[in-house]
């Protein structure tokens, strides 16, 4: 009997980039956001219920998007993620300088309360392909304690309008060996460049990148809560530092948890830029359309 898959939604960005909610924008063949695209895929693999994080401004259009494109009888909940939602153990005399929530770990540890089980952890604004899924809802079946992640070569994720951010992995036998944060990741001369933990830097060739597209078990919500204590206590005044779930993984990993990698065989499309809405719609109609 297979194991109780939960999908979770990073959902509440505010696409400052985009210039509005692109977790909203209708992309599909239908006019289905990003996000019914991936809880379809995720259905057609076996996962029974979705958690979106989201701010509270837009439950009222993501409720009426669900209803529409959705089957009537899969579970999704609503969670926010609020500025003060984090460990009790953080002691800030004031955080009234943030004007946002504290980055996609933070988003994650949002959903602690609505997750038992195995789950995997997307963007709202991407598409992964159903492949992605199938190999989520396949390591998490057969490993419900284990980690995992669906990689994409770096190749498949760039845009044309600007720089990408995603996560720089290191693999070795199928094992995840490191991961860290990059930003603002574009071709200069031909020449991939960007912000890494360093600084501004040359990447690897042709590496393999998160694109937020991972399997957790549980007690992802220890590491996140010890990482969130550490982040704020160093970076909390900061007022637009955030906690990238890299940064999590990475912790696992020092810890001794085992990340297992996958390699996506099919495109991952974003949009960042609103120029990247054209082509993007385009992809999806013939990925999808019948």
């Amino acid at each position: 009997m297979n194991t109780e898959l939960t999908l979770v939604i990073m959902a509440a960005g505010l696409g400052s980039r985009f210039g509005g909610d692109k977790q909203l924008a209708g992309l599909g063949p239908s006019g289905e956001p990003m996000l019914v695209l991936s809880i379809m895929s995720a259905i057609r693999s076996g996962f029974n219920r979705a958690v979106l994080v989201i701010r509270p401004e837009l439950e009222h259009k993501l409720t009426e998007i669900l209803m529409r494109f959705l089957p009537a009888n899969f579970q999704y909940h609503f969670c926010y993620q609020a500025l003060t939602d984090l460990p009790d153990e953080v002691l800030l005399a004031d955080i009234s300088h943030r004007l946002k929530p504290w980055g996609t770990a933070h988003a994650l540890w949002s959903a602690r309360h609505l997750v038992q089980g195995p789950m995997a952890v997307i963007n709202a604004d991407d598409f992964y392909g159903d492949s992605a899924f199938t190999s989520l809802a396949k390591g998490l079946n057969m490993r419900p304690t284990e980690w995992m992640m669906v990689a994409y070569p770096i190749e498949l994720t760039l845009s044309e309008y600007g720089g990408v951010n995603c996560g720089l992995c290191q693999v070795e036998n199928g094992q995840l060996k490191s991961v860290a944060e990059w930003l603002n990741i574009s071709a200069r001369d031909g020449v991939l460049m960007g912000d890494g933990p360093q600084g501004f830097a040359k990447l690897p060739e042709h590496p393999l990148v998160s694109m937020t597209c991972w399997g957790f078990s549980p007690n992802i919500f220890d590491v996140i809560k010890h990482e969130l204590i550490e982040f704020i206590g160093l970076r909390g005044q900061q007022p637009k530092s955030e906690c990238y779930l890299p940064a999590v993984v990475q912790a696992g990993i020092e810890q001794g948890v085992a990340v297992r990698v996958d390699v996506a065989c099919e495109p991952w499309l974003g949009i960042t830029y609103p120029q990247d809405t054209v082509w993007v719609k385009q992809k999806l109609m013939e990925l999808l359309s019948d």
